[in-house]
């Protein structure tokens, strides 16, 4: 029973002086702990999440498209043919921006879009890289042409998107033909 006592964070009994409030600071700290560890993890879900849901990009790669939209933009160029202008005249905020800060914000609405389209395209290639069989059913020693692209295209994609994690090494025994 002692150990459910110190399990309560606080107890209060009504008295004929008042009510009498005891409060455990361990529990209450043990509480607070709890609540933090809580939050850390849904942050860190979160994080995971965003991560999950723009493979293969990166967050970071979001950065480096809209600095260079941005940059493009400075040098007096139209990197969107038009489109961050049709962009600007359709903003909700229209009024209460100046010029220039519409123009910023069409821009990275614009580099928004174009990163989210780069995203659905390499996953688009990815599925059709993924998808193909055939090389199943060739026989043994002799490597179609089709296949030899394949190869080369998984690798390629291997190099430039599985940088930290290599998910592709169960196909190097098929191309030790090359």
């Amino acid at each position: 029973m002692a150990e459910a006592h110190q399990a309560v964070a606080f107890q209060f009994t009504i008295t004929p002086e008042g009510i009498d409030l005891q409060l455990s600071y361990q529990a209450l700290n043990q509480i607070y702990l709890s609540g933090v560890r809580s939050w850390k993890k849904r942050v860190s879900r979160i994080k995971n999440r965003v991560i999950k849901g723009v493979y293969p990009a990166s967050p970071s790669s979001w950065l480096f498209v809209a600095i260079g939209i941005l940059a493009t933009m400075y040098m007096q160029s139209d990197p969107s043919m038009g489109l961050i202008a049709k962009i600007q005249q359709h903003l909700p905020l229209h009024v209460s921006l100046s010029a220039q800060s519409q123009t910023m914000v069409s821009a990275l609405v614009f580099s928004t879009l174009l990163w989210l389209s780069l995203i659905l395209a390499l996953r688009f290639c990815l599925k059709l890289l993924l998808s193909y069989h055939r090389w199943i059913f060739e026989l043994h020693g002799r490597v179609s042409n089709t296949t030899k692209v394949w190869g080369v295209s998984l690798t390629v994609w291997e190099l430039y998107f599985c940088r930290y994690v290599s998910l592709f090494h169960w196909l190097e025994p098929l191309f030790v033909h090359f």
